[in-house]
């Protein structure tokens, strides 16, 4: 199972995993727009993933590449 890379608390406060530092800014990205779209649709239903996919078309690979350096 891949780790946490961020967390969003009920007052929309972001933590993000240290490891975080030794990932491609792309991937970083990733993980920061992600948790910016829970601020907006708190839970990954079809219209969380609708806007990532407008926001970042290229998503699923930024992930993928994550999770297959820092797994």
């Amino acid at each position: 199972m891949a780790p946490d890379w961020a967390s969003r608390c009920a007052s929309g406060r972001i933590s993000l995993n240290p490891d975080l530092v030794r990932a491609p800014t792309g991937c970083i990205d990733y993980v920061i727009t992600h948790e910016l779209i829970h601020l907006i649709h708190p839970h990954h239903g079809l219209a969380f993933y609708d806007l990532l996919q407008t926001l970042m078309p290229d998503w699923r690979s930024r992930k993928q590449r994550l999770e297959r350096l820092l797994s």
